[in-house]
Order: C-alpha cells, then structure tokens, then sequence
C-alpha cells in the first residue's frame, strides 16, 4: 500500500473514532437528560432571530441579565454559556453574532431575518448544589434549532393529497374576504377545467399571480395559514396552484385524467413539491426536536382585525397535528424523541402599556384552547407567555394618563397610548371597532446596549422557566 493511500486510510479512521466519540458523548447526553433540542420558529413578523440573539445573550452574561424567573439564575447558579456549533445537525450555524451587532451598533437595528434553518448548541454551566461536600458543577446542552414560519404552515400539506388541497383551499378562500384582493386571478383559477390539457406557459403566469395574493395576504391582511408557505420566502416557481372549482368531479374521475390535463399536471407539481421540498424538511427537522417554541405578532394581528385573528386561530388548528407528541421513553430518546412542550409567546409586548400584557396573554390562551381542543385531550401539554426579547419602551404619564414613550424606526423619540386590550376574542360589532384606531408604532432597539448595560427585556425569564425550568 503507497504511502498516500495508507495515510488517507488512516485519516479516514480518526474521522470514525471521532464521529463515533461525539454520537456515544451525544447519546450519552439524551439518556441522561443533559440534552434538550429545542425548535424555535415564529409566524411572520414575530421576531425570531432578535429572540434568540436576546435569549443566548441572557445565559451568557447571567451578571448582567434580570432573570428573577429563571430558578438557577434567581439562585446564583447560572455561571454563564458557551457557543458551539450543532455538528450533529448539519445546518449552518445561527448568525448570533451579527445579530448582537445590529443590536449594538450606533444607531441600533433589528436584526434581519432569518429566511432559512439555522441551529446552534448552547452549553449552560450551572452550579451543582450538596447537602454534603464541595459544590460541583454541570452543564446542560441547549441545542436551538430555527426555522421559517412559513415552512411551518407547508406540514399539514403532507397530510393532504392534491384533490384534498384544492377542496380545502377553495374553501378558505371562498370564506372569507380574501378572493376580493385578487378577483380576476380567483376566477381565473376557479375557470381552469381539470380535463382541459394543461398549457404550462399559461400555469406559469398564473403561479406568478398566485404568489403574489400570498404575499399581498400576508402584507395587507396579516394572514398566516398560506401555502405553499415557500412562495413567500424566495422567488423559486414551485408552481403549486389549487384548482378551485372541482364540483362536480369524483376523485376517482379525476385520478383517471390523462397526464397532459391541467389536473394531472398540477397534482404532480403538488407531490414534487412536497417530495422535493417538505419531506425532507419534516424529516430532518422535526424527528429531532423535544420541545417546540412558536412566536407570534399578537399585537399586530389583533390590529389587523378579524379576518387576521381568525386566520391565526385556523394556522394554528392546522399545525395542532403536526408535531409528534407525547414523552419520550429511553430509546425513543435517541431515535426519535417527542414534543413533550408547547410553548407560544406573543411577542412585542412592550408595544401596549403593562396592565395589558396579562390580558394578551389570555387572549393568546383564548386562541390556542378552541385551535388545540383535539390535541390536548391526547397529552400535548400546551404553555403560553407575553414577552419582549428586547424592551423598547418605558412607561410614563402625561396628565394623569399613563403612556409609553420610546424611538421610533427613524430615531424620532415619541409617546403614545394603546387601545386597551381585552382578555378575550372581541365580539364582532362594538369590541372591534374598539381596535379600528392605529395600531402601535414599530419602536427602534434601545440604544446603549452596548455600554454593558445588558438587553433589557419582559418575561424573557419565565420564557425560559417554561422550556427549561424542568431540566435545570
């Protein structure tokens, strides 16, 4: 055997020893509960990437952060955090510290957003207490793993084949106000006969149009259960469209269409697209995870109106099945572990005045109790929180008025008051019109961040009681 060769075969066994060293070190670390892999994901404009930024920040600096929530820190046994890339993932690492820049920088930004996955492993040093002897120390692996939002919304469709998308789709747009954003394109889709022969120069066109009521849904009516959620994202022509007017066709006449029809045609770029793009994700992403964390825009939703509420309330009825639920025994630990934690957050709390972020909350609650009543009676222990990863805003009063006083996106120093905020769904009529008046301004980062003063922020601390509470 030449030298080179021998050489690359002994590399090649390192390589193996190591490999097999992190996975027995990993295994080891799950049966000894030591490890937690956590899913972060949020509906559009919740503010993942500036969560994650604030949350690692927190546990790396415990001296600095206010965690009065978090046990170990409340009890000084929070030491601090370490980085390291999620090798076992295969994603690219989250972007933490261009992140905190944005933060930090002069005149402060937001971070921007993340439109694809991202993971990262957190060690979290905490001191061990005795009853006898010395202290000692251990460390739990928080491994975060980030997703879009909108990928999320793609799941159900794998529960769906074509004609039962296409029935759904209808359904959703003809209920509601939707179909009026883009009349011609409704009928145009609802006017393509599923025998006709497919002419994919037309389709093509259509699929542009089509993206753009998602993105107009999204932008102009807050909407968030979408599909394809992708669409939104990038500008790939997955060319997933629904056929909107199937009355009168049995599946089992509409499964004998030649190839070349419109419906044969669009079916197969429905099942490439979930072959190609969803499974995968599903696969990879999901059989990994043992606690999922979902944000939402509860303010911004609630501002939009109805509509936008109700459509929120639909994702989440949708992706109440998604994730596999229940605990995980010692083997399924290390093949595939369970959801065994729910967690919603409505986020930018610090945009309504404090005596309103109890009354978010439960109106958080309130949605996810009629979205998740199937699933919770089958062991999915639901949790939701009000928080802000990073507080913008104080309180003051002017007149004997309490307000928030803050900087908005352009730098404007300003104070405002919200609508208050009640702790139930509003009831068409009156309660809406109570939220007809503009929603409260997007308010810049704080600046001086970078001063040492750490990330000022609300319920940042019960947030993580919540995910890591039992495991510290």
């Amino acid at each position: 055997m030449s030298d080179s060769r021998s050489a690359r075969l002994k590399g090649k066994v390192r390589q193996w020893r190591r490999e097999a060293r992190e996975k027995s070190h990993w295994a080891a670390e799950r049966l000894l509960d030591r490890r937690v892999c956590i899913g972060i994901t949020g509906l559009s404009g919740a503010g993942k990437s500036t969560l994650i930024t604030s949350l690692i920040h927190q546990l790396k600096h415990p001296h600095k952060a206010q965690l009065p929530g978090f046990a170990p820190a409340l009890n000084g046994d929070l030491l601090g955090a370490e980085i390291k890339p999620a090798l076992d993932s295969g994603q690219p690492p989250f972007e933490y510290e261009q992140c905190l820049q944005a933060l930090l920088a002069q005149p402060p930004r937001w971070p921007e957003s993340t439109r694809e996955l991202s993971a990262l492993e957190l060690h979290i040093h905490l001191r061990r207490r005795h009853r006898l002897g010395r202290p000692s120390t251990r460390t739990l692996v928080l491994e975060l793993r980030d997703y879009p939002g909108e990928w999320l919304m793609d799941l159900p469709m794998l529960r769906l084949d074509y004609d039962d998308w296409c029935r759904q789709q209808s359904h959703i747009i003809g209920a509601d106000s939707r179909a009026g954003m883009a009349p011609q394109l409704v009928s145009q889709l609802a006017g393509l006969a599923p025998e006709a022969t497919a002419e994919p120069g037309r389709l093509d066109a259509l699929w542009r149009d089509y993206r753009q009521f998602l993105l107009d849904c999204r932008s102009q009516r807050k909407l968030s259960y979408l599909q394809p959620g992708r669409a939104l994202l990038d500008g790939e022509n997955y060319g997933v469209l629904p056929l909107l007017d199937l009355r009168g066709h049995r599946r089992d006449q509409l499964e004998a269409l030649p190839a070349e029809s419109n419906y044969q045609y669009l079916a197969q770029r429905y099942r490439d697209y979930l072959r190609e793009q969803v499974a995968p994700f599903a696969e990879s992403h999901f059989r990994h995870l043992d606690r999922q964390l979902v944000l939402v825009d509860m303010i911004g939703t609630l501002y939009a109106g109805e509509q936008a509420l109700d459509d929120m309330r639909l994702a989440f009825g949708h992706i109440a099945d998604t994730f596999r639920y229940g605990r995980s025994g010692p083997l399924s630990k290390l093949w595939r572990p369970r959801v065994d934690r729910l967690v919603f957050a409505a986020t930018k709390v610090d945009q309504v005045l404090a005596a309103d972020h109890d009354a978010l909350r439960q109106l958080l609650g309130q949605q996810l109790q009629q979205a998740f009543a199937g699933a919770h009676h089958r062991g999915l222990p639901l949790f939701c929180e009000a928080i802000a990863a990073v507080r913008c805003s104080n309180e003051s009063q002017r007149e004997g008025r309490r307000m928030l006083v803050g900087h908005d996106m352009e730098g404007h120093y300003l104070g405002f008051e919200n609508a208050e905020i009640f702790a139930h769904v509003p009831r068409a009529g009156e309660e809406w019109q109570h939220y007809a008046g503009a929603a409260p301004p997007q308010l810049r980062p704080p600046a001086g961040m970078g001063a040492g003063q750490g990330i000022p922020h609300i319920r940042v601390d019960a947030l993580l009681n919540l995910l890591l509470g039992d495991k510290v």
